[in-house]
């Protein structure tokens, strides 16, 4: 795991963040601000989050876009107050970066 320069964008905007790369969380995770300050979209999910304490969360689910490297695609994300923001596998896996 390492980090990588992604750029999100929402309904709102873009903006470009410096994201820890792991690949044992499921969605891209930032701040919740992060989630209105871009627009991104709101689905009718819900996702639960298993954080490394061991404390389960469920937060919503959101549709966005992000470019990583020259890559663009669609991403699922969640807003959850954490230290760094988490690039995770399925973006990952949507963007061509396969393991």
């Amino acid at each position: 795991m390492g980090f990588l320069d992604v750029t999100l964008r929402g309904l709102r905007g873009s903006r470009t963040l410096r994201m820890l790369v792991d690949t044992g969380s499921t969605y891209i995770v930032v701040e919740p601000g992060v989630v209105g300050e871009l627009g991104f979209i709101k689905t009718p999910y819900t996702a639960r989050l298993v954080l490394a304490g061991g404390r389960v969360v469920d937060v919503n689910v959101y549709v966005g876009e992000a470019e990583v490297m020259g890559r663009r695609g669609p991403v699922l994300v969640v807003g959850y107050e954490i230290p760094v923001p988490l690039l995770g596998v399925y973006a990952l896996e949507t963007l061509g970066f396969k393991g």
